[in-house]
C-alpha cells in the first residue's frame, strides 16, 4: 500500500521543482524522459503458465524464475556490474515473449542472453578486447551446467538477435535498473530542499540495486512496467523515514505524474514488490539449510587419496589448573608421525603406498631351515614352534 502522507505538501515539491536549478532540473528530467519514451520498446509481456504441465513441453514461470536466479550467480561470479544481468533477463524475457521453446532449451537460452549481455552491456564493452572481461562461452556452460556446447550458444546467440531485431550496440534496454537510477537521483534532489537540516541519509543505491535484483528474478514482477518497480520499491524505501514520510510521498507522487503511473496499478506492483522483499527478508533471517551434494566421477574417486586410512587416536589434552602443576608431555608414538600426514598437494596425488610400505624381505638362504616345504612331504607334520635339536659333540649332550 501507499504511504500515508500530507497532501498540502505535494504542492510544496512542485514549487521546489520550479524554484530549483533550472539547469540541475534539465539534466535530470531530459534522461528520464528519454528512458519513458523508449520503456515499451523492450517491456516483456510473459504468457507463461505458473507451473508445467504434465506433457511438460511448455516453459513455466517457475522454470523462467530458476534461469534468472542463475544468471544473477554467473553475475556474482565474474563479479561483473548488475547491468549485465538486468539486460539478460530483458534479453531472457523478451525472447520467451516472442518465441514458444522448450524447457529443454530455456538453460541454453538463459546461457546465450547473459553471454549477449556481457559484450554489449555500456560502460563493460569497452574492454572487450581483454580476454577476461567478457566469459569464454565453454566456462559459461560448464559452471551453469546448462547441458550445452559452446556451439549451441553461439548458434542461440544468432537465433537471439534475429528474432529481436535488434542491435544491441546502439541502443542498450531500457530495464527496472535504469529508471530505479533516475529516479532515485529525482527524488533526491526533490526532497533535498524540503528535507530538515541536517537531513537524514537516504537510502544507498548498491542496497536498492541489490534488492531490486531479487525482485527482477520473479517473474510476478515482470509483467510491470521498469518505472512501476522502480517508484514502487523507492517508496517502500524512503517511506521508512517517519519522521519525513509526507515529504518523500509528495515527492514519489510527482514522479508518479511524470511516469504515467495510475494509482490502482501502482498500489498492486507496491504489494507485489513488498510480498518479494518480506519474503527475501524472511530467508535472510532463517537457517541455512541447504545441503550440498559433491557429484564425483569414477575417474576423479580413483585420483582421490583414501584418507579414510587415516584415522588417529591422539592422546586427550588435559588442561592445566593451574602453574603450579608440572608440564604434560605425551609421548610420541612412531606411527603418528607428522610428516606422514603433511604433505603438498602433488604429493597426495602422487602418493604411492608401496614406496612408504615396500614388502618384507626374503628369508636369507642360510636361515632356512633344511625341512622339506609341505609341497614335498604333504603327509608330514612339522613343528610349527620348536627348532630341531642339535648334538653337541663336545659335551655329547643335546644342546
Amino acid at each position: 500500500m501507499a504511504c500515508a502522507g500530507g497532501v498540502g505538501v505535494e504542492g510544496g515539491a512542485g514549487a521546489a521543482v520550479g524554484g530549483a536549478n533550472n539547469k540541475s532540473s534539465r539534466d535530470l528530467l531530459t534522461p528520464l524522459l528519454e528512458a519513458l519514451a523508449l520503456e515499451h520498446k523492450y517491456q516483456p509481456s510473459l504468457a507463461l503458465p505458473l507451473t508445467a504441465k504434465q506433457d511438460g513441453g511448455e516453459i513455466s514461470m517457475k522454470m523462467r524464475n530458476g534461469s534468472a536466479h542463475v544468471l544473477r550467480c554467473l553475475k556474482v561470479w565474474y563479479d561483473l556490474p548488475p547491468d549485465t544481468f538486468f539486460n539478460a533477463v530483458n534479453i531472457m524475457d523478451r525472447f520467451l515473449t516472442r518465441m514458444k521453446a522448450q524447457p529443454k532449451h530455456l538453460s541454453c537460452i538463459a546461457v546465450s542472453a547473459f553471454h549477449l549481455s556481457c559484450q554489449f552491456t555500456p560502460g563493460y564493452s569497452h574492454m572487450r578486447d581483454v580476454p577476461q572481461v567478457v566469459p569464454d562461452t565453454r566456462d559459461l556452460t560448464t559452471i551453469s551446467q546448462c547441458k550445452c556446447s559452446s556451439g549451441d550458444v553461439s548458434r542461440m546467440e544468432r537465433i537471439i538477435l534475429d528474432k529481436l531485431a535488434t542491435d544491441l550496440r546502439c541502443q542498450p534496454p531500457i530495464t527496472p535498473l535504469t529508471l530505479l537510477r533516475l529516479l532515485y537521483a529525482a527524488l533526491t534532489h526533490l526532497a533535498c530542499p524540503l528535507l530538515p537540516s541536517p537531513a537524514p541519509l537516504p537510502p544507498a543505491l548498491t542496497t536498492l540495486i541489490h534488492k531490486l535484483e531479487i525482485v527482477e528474478c520473479d517473474a510476478a514482477a515482470a509483467t510491470y512496467r521498469p518505472a512501476e518497480l522502480a517508484l514502487a520499491l523507492l517508496a517502500l524505501e524512503f517511506c521508512q523515514d517517519l519522521a519525513n514520510k509526507h515529504i518523500h510521498h509528495a515527492c514519489i507522487n510527482h514522479l508518479q505524474n511524470i511516469c504515467k503511473v495510475t494509482y490502482e496499478t501502482f498500489d498492486q506492483c507496491q504489494k507485489v514488490v513488498g510480498e518479494l522483499m518480506d519474503q527475501y527478508e524472511n530467508q535472510r533471517h532463517s537457517p541455512h539449510r541447504q545441503r550440498l551434494v559433491w557429484k564425483l566421477s569414477n575417474r576423479t574417486l580413483r585420483q582421490l587419496r583414501p584418507t579414510d586410512k587415516f584415522t588417529t587416536r591422539l592422546p586427550t589434552i588435559v588442561e592445566m589448573q593451574g602453574p603450579s602443576h608440572p608440564p604434560i608431555i605425551r609421548p610420541r608414538m612412531d606411527s603418528e608421525s607428522s610428516e606422514m600426514y603433511i604433505s603438498s598437494s602433488e604429493e597426495e596425488m602422487d602418493y604411492d603406498y608401496d614406496e612408504e610400505f615396500p614388502p618384507l624381505p626374503a628369508p636369507a638362504a642360510s636361515l632356512k631351515s633344511p625341512r622339506k616345504s609341505p609341497s614335498q612331504a604333504p603327509h608330514k607334520k612339522n613343528s610349527s614352534f620348536l627348532p630341531y635339536p642339535q648334538l653337541s659333540r663336545k659335551h655329547n649332550r643335546i644342546a
